[in-house]
């Protein structure tokens, strides 16, 4: 496409599907001018490089090259005058397309070490819409923007792992909801019968004064059973080694062990 001059020193040298490349007659590097910055600058009514400065949504590259940039906006802007008037009114207009929504969902979250397993989106978080200057570069940009339609659910079992050590940073830039244990959708008669008998173990004196009932009560995927052999196996190997554990650990109160060893001759005894 040949050098397209954007100031004294510096020319568009090439495009590619996201954005200009642009360098200087001494410069070593090329650099990205992004199309969508062309937007963010247009919707945001951008009237002169000062603008680029002092507002904060524009990323660092715009407000370091503000002069390109603005320079850029200008010459965007003439031609699109340009070609307004000269496109015809009866030409049908697309309809705007509306944006799907996207959802990534981390499971266990709270069990990595969310600063690296999110690296640079902690950030990028805070300014959902808006591009950041992150620290690596991916296409000569260093630009990362988190979209609108993107929503990122992170799930986790507080009874496996506290959210105590998940820093305010981080828990900042989510919402937190309880999605707590839920007798309704046991249907057998045993396994329902089952969940209230442990169940009553966090609720009746029996918990250590340190816990919260919500954060360590068990949850009814472990009574979800079609048949007493089942209920029976998942008892036996699931749900009492967790509660021999909760003693031990001090989560449960030791006089919580004969409630525990009544429940399991009643689950265990044989019809």
């Amino acid at each position: 496409m040949g050098k397209y001059p954007i100031s004294d020193k510096a020319y568009i040298e090439s495009i590619d599907e996201e954005a200009f490349l642009y360098t200087g007659e001494v410069w070593s590097h090329k650099f990205r001018f992004p199309f969508a910055e062309i937007i963010r600058m247009e919707e945001s009514e951008v009237e002169n490089r000062k603008d680029l400065k002092n507002r904060e949504i524009f990323p660092g590259k715009v407000v370091q090259h503000a002069t390109y940039f603005f320079n850029v906006l200008t010459k965007f802007r003439e031609f699109r005058k340009q070609n307004t008037l000269e496109a015809s009114a009866e030409v049908d207009r697309p309809e705007k397309v509306e944006e799907k929504k996207y959802v990534l969902i981390i499971d266990e979250i709270n069990r990595a070490n969310l600063p690296s397993v999110l690296g640079e989106l902690i950030y990028a978080l805070e300014y959902r819409g808006t591009p950041v200057d992150g620290m690596y570069e991916y296409k000569g940009s260093r630009s990362l923007t988190v979209p609108p339609n993107l929503y990122i659910i992170g799930t986790m079992n507080t009874a496996d792992r506290s959210v105590g050590h998940i820093d305010y940073a981080i828990r900042r830039r989510f919402a937190f909801i309880d999605v707590l244990p839920k007798e309704e959708v046991i249907t057998n008669a045993d396994a329902k019968k089952l969940f209230k008998e442990v169940t009553s173990l966090f609720l009746n004196g029996t918990l250590a004064s340190d816990f919260n009932s919500k954060d360590v009560q068990l949850g009814h995927s472990y009574f979800l059973a079609d048949s007493k052999e089942e209920l029976q196996n998942k008892f036996q190997y699931e749900v009492l080694p967790i509660l021999n554990e909760y003693v031990n650990d001090g989560i449960l109160l030791k006089k919580a062990e004969d409630k525990i060893k009544e429940i399991k001759e009643d689950v265990l005894r044989q019809n």
